[in-house]
């Protein structure tokens, strides 16, 4: 039987994810204690890190906006020197 790889997290091989979930999975990876939400949003802005929201054509809203995790871990690799 095949499983769903989402639920099975030792697979999962993450593309995108809300700002919450970067915060809390991704960015304490290289940065602790994590900066602000609106700092990150501002930092991933500057860089053009890609940014996909659930239905783009709403004239409002359009649901959460979920960023490229390879593109936040490219960003953050590429901005600090490993210590």
């Amino acid at each position: 039987m095949k499983t769903n790889s989402i639920l099975n997290t030792q697979q999962t091989n993450a593309r995108a994810a809300t700002l919450d979930a970067l915060i809390e999975n991704v960015v304490p990876l290289f940065l602790t204690p994590a900066p602000s939400r609106e700092t990150l949003r501002n930092w991933f802005e500057a860089a053009g890190v890609p940014k996909f929201k659930c239905n783009p054509s709403a004239k409002r809203g359009g649901g959460p906006c979920f960023y490229s995790v390879s593109a936040v871990e490219r960003f953050f690799r590429s901005r600090l020197i490993a210590g």
